[in-house]
């Protein structure tokens, strides 16, 4: 009995893992397209090609899928940033510069997931909600170690001692988060590398000028 009962448990194992899948995906896809707040769990189920009840079976309430969206961005866009980021024998400029490649490889390789995270923090509303508490904690982790970066770079004689670390860390941030959402919006419009290149070589080429 106990043979023919382990092929039912990972058939079923695998059925479940599918059907998260289809879900998180169409999720990300909506969210990136329509907004959270805009999207409903009917507009999720059909995209997925699956029920509204499922959503509610494997996640109970909207909310909890968008929690389970934030684990997934932070898991594949932010922690792979961060460690790359944490590479040695590199200056504070560039490992900037490689904030920039880094993170436009991730937009084209996981668009979603990357637009639903900058996405997500803009339509935050009260900060008080647990998922908007999430979304505030992934990008605290971004902020601490570009000022992390900063204050190294300042300290080696790298960047301008002057350079307010909190305020540059921020501008980084906004600036990438703008390339790609502006990126997002012109579909195919420009080239996506070219414009990623220009972007972190002025924004370069700004520091060093100032530091100059």
């Amino acid at each position: 009995m106990a043979k023919s009962a382990a092929p039912k448990l990972n058939k079923k194992a695998l059925l479940r893992e599918e059907s998260i899948g289809r879900l998180t995906q169409a999720a990300f896809r909506l969210i990136v397209a329509k907004g959270y707040h805009a999207c409903t769990l009917q507009d999720i189920a059909e995209a997925a090609g699956l029920t509204k009840g499922a959503i509610f079976f494997y996640f109970e309430s909207k909310e909890n899928l968008l929690l389970q969206l934030l684990d997934i961005a932070e898991a594949n866009i932010v922690d792979p940033l961060i460690s790359h980021l944490g590479e040695k024998d590199r200056t504070a400029p560039e490992k900037i510069a490689s904030f920039f490649r880094f993170t436009s490889k991730q937009g084209i390789d996981r668009p979603h997931e990357l637009l639903c995270l900058i996405k997500m923090s803009i339509e935050s509303r009260s900060g008080t909600d647990i998922a908007d508490r999430r979304v505030s904690e992934i990008y605290q982790r971004i902020y601490g170690v570009l000022e992390g970066i900063v204050d190294q770079g300042k300290a080696r004689g790298e960047l301008p001692s002057h350079l307010p670390t909190r305020e540059f860390a921020t501008l980084v941030v906004a600036t990438h988060d703008g390339m790609m959402l502006e990126w997002h919006r012109r579909g195919g419009g420009i080239d996506g590398r070219l414009f990623v290149r220009t972007v972190w070589q002025t924004f370069l080429n700004g520091i060093l000028g100032e530091k100059a």
